[in-house]
């Protein structure tokens, strides 16, 4: 049987023989008590906060895309939309989606509150297992390194990272809290990781971590654990039911994905888990510098079996570059979003073993992330609009401050030439059947985004022209943002071309 995760025998004497002197039961106890108060106040704060960023963005792009196959009339229905390469995603987020729009809507708050809610609930299981391997102090500080990694980002956004975290944080405490000889917790690990498959696909990555660790600590004639073979197959089983969706979009995008893997990505992955790192690190041991005393001999404990599983968890995008590179032409660091439990409670038992008797080392620390991420999160609540990938939201609204005036001006259709500024406007317009996409003349789509709303439209109607349909209405119709080779064409048919609008967004007639 492996080695419980416990603290080293000498700590643990140790601690026991302080916990002996009067009054040290009491402020233990406290402290945890304080501590535990802290983290769901911090929880609070993310979710409280998260929601009113949530109730201040439009969907962008990959959001609508969840809450259209969401609403697609079965769940027979959304199988075929997602094996027809109309999402990224394996359909676990959305059935969560249906079910729970079906209850609260699908608007930008009903919809991006399962990810608050999700985030919260992974920030508070990292929270209690570095607890539970260190104290309440160094906790908090696993808790606070994540708020300053991207995971507050997908709080509010209604995409399955927050839920893929929390599984991985869910996945790691069963590992480390619970007996290794139970079966029931080798179940619910396996159902864990199980579930986060079901959720992301680069979710199988999470098994790597525990699979390195047992391989590190293999001796002859010893078997797996329970819990590495029931997660192996919890990871396995999804992937082999779900793997016609994935090989259905990897058929058609894998080529033209636009974030190809690369030394380059690979290089800027572990800054982007972590934008700040270089600077917190940096804070970090400046003031251990100023608090840490020269005096006396410090004793470090030897390393703990979860944080030399925390640190392995630094292996998964890896693991998913090596298969990047040689299948799935996909490396985005948000698909490893799993890694940042393992390296939150890493990072904690490190300075435990380190500073566990200068607690003003951790007691700064844990004050510089904790401000640090409230501080960026705060940022945001006052600033929700400068969240804005490929400047989408920003374009939306401009386009429905316009929407009064192209319709004032007699035009009946609005025409797209970009696909992901068409579904957002698309979404939000009040006259939606009015507004087209424009398709290439020979059903061939080039860019990656105009394919998947034609997959989609096969499932969730939109409405989509080719040239020939432009010409027979192209008096009234206002082009948004065209193409030169378009206006060239209709040039050549003999139609005039007069710009209506040229800033916020092009706007041109024809005449």
């Amino acid at each position: 049987m492996r080695t419980p995760i416990l603290p080293s025998a000498r700590t643990s004497m140790q601690i026991l023989q302080d916990m002996s002197l009067p009054g040290t039961k009491q402020a233990l106890r406290n402290a945890n008590i304080w501590s535990f108060v802290a983290a769901a106040l911090l929880a609070a704060f993310y979710l409280a906060s998260s929601i009113y960023i949530a109730s201040h963005r439009l969907y962008w792009f990959d959001e609508i895309f969840i809450a259209r196959i969401a609403q697609l009339p079965s769940v027979a229905t959304m199988w075929q939309a997602l094996a027809h390469a109309s999402d990224t995603m394996p359909p676990g987020y959305h059935l969560l989606m249906r079910i729970f729009g079906r209850e609260f809507g699908y608007g930008e708050v009903a919809m991006r509150l399962p990810s608050a809610l999700a985030m919260s609930v992974g920030l508070l299981l990292t929270f209690d297992c570095a607890r539970r391997l260190t104290d309440g102090l160094h906790g908090l500080i696993a808790l606070s390194l994540l708020t300053c990694s991207l995971l507050p980002y997908y709080g509010y956004e209604a995409r399955p990272y927050a839920f893929y975290f929390m599984l991985s944080a869910l996945a790691f405490w069963i590992w480390t809290c619970t007996r290794d000889d139970s079966n029931w917790s080798a179940f619910f690990f396996g159902a864990t990781l199980c579930l986060a498959v079901t959720m992301h696909y680069y979710a199988v990555f999470c098994v790597v971590p525990y699979a390195l660790w047992e391989i590190l600590h293999w001796k002859p004639g010893k078997r797996l654990s329970r819990k590495l073979v029931a997660g192996l197959v919890g990871v396995a089983l999804p992937a082999a039911l779900l793997a016609p969706l994935g090989m259905a979009y990897s058929r058609q995008f894998s080529r033209d994905f636009w974030a190809h893997p690369s030394f380059y990505e690979l290089r800027a992955a572990f800054s982007e888990l972590f934008p700040d790192s270089l600077l917190l690190l940096a804070l970090m041991l400046i003031w251990i510098c100023l608090t840490k005393s020269g005096k006396g001999k410090t004793v470090v404990e030897e390393m703990q079996p979860a944080e030399s599983l925390g640190w392995l968890f630094l292996c998964i995008p890896l693991a998913g570059f090596v298969v990047a590179e040689l299948k799935t032409n996909a490396f985005l660091i948000r698909y490893f979003i799993g890694a940042l439990p393992g390296v939150a409670v890493a990072l904690s038992c490190l300075l435990w073993r380190h500073f566990h008797n200068t607690y003003r080392v951790s007691t700064g620390t844990l004050v510089l992330l904790a401000v640090w991420g409230s501080a960026n999160q705060l940022i945001v609540a006052r600033h929700p609009e400068s969240i804005d990938p490929f400047g989408q939201q920003t374009e939306t609204r401009q386009f429905l401050k316009l929407e009064g005036t192209l319709h004032d001006d007699g035009k009946r259709f609005i025409l797209f030439h970009n696909g992901m500024s068409y579904l957002a406007a698309e979404h939000y317009s009040q006259h939606p059947d009015e507004l087209i996409l424009l398709r290439a003349e020979d059903g061939a789509e080039n860019i990656p985004s105009a394919r998947v709303l034609v997959n989609l439209s096969q499932y969730s109607p939109l409405q989509l022209w080719k040239l020939d349909d432009l010409r027979k209405h192209a008096r009234e119709t206002a082009l948004i943002d065209p193409a030169p080779e378009t206006l060239q064409a209709l040039r050549q048919d003999g139609f005039q071309v007069g710009v209506r609008f040229s800033k916020p967004i092009e706007v041109v007639y024809l005449q």
